[in-house]
């Protein structure tokens, strides 16, 4: 029994394939998603999803958040981001994480609750992005 992926951005089909296995980075942790799963549809966070395309080996990408639907053996994550590490630049995003560390330290006062909050998210985007790779070794 197979469980029917697609990975979808407002530019790009990002994978679509069928999987034994799904890893997700849900924001109430990681959720695992096999064959037969019920259906759910879950928000996911920034980080690391991991699939198993049938008869081949294990693949992962970033993910920068979105939403995962599970219906009737069909998995649909909708998203923003989808990077594999070979693409994630460190040093460009470690530039503009400290860009943006400091425009919040010094901003801070005079940034709305909104602009804040869209800000903290952008530097934590990029830092689950590092990570990411760095976990790859890339």
């Amino acid at each position: 029994m197979a469980l029917y992926l697609k990975i979808i951005t407002p530019m790009r089909t990002a994978v679509d394939t069928e999987v034994s296995s799904i890893l997700v980075p849900s924001t109430q942790g990681e959720m695992e998603v096999l064959p037969g799963h019920t259906d759910i549809i879950a928000a996911l966070d920034n980080g690391e999803l991991t699939y198993r395309p049938i008869g081949g080996e294990t693949k992962s990408v970033f993910v920068g958040g979105g939403f995962l639907q599970v219906d009737k053996g069909h998995a649909l994550l909708v998203t923003d981001t989808v990077l594999e590490a070979h693409e994630i630049d460190s040093s460009s995003i470690e530039a503009a994480v400290a860009k943006a560390q400091e425009a919040f330290r010094n901003q801070a006062s005079v940034l709305s609750r909104e602009e804040s909050t869209h800000l903290a998210a952008a530097i934590a985007r990029q830092l689950a992005m590092l990570e990411y790779r760095r976990k790859k070794h890339i």
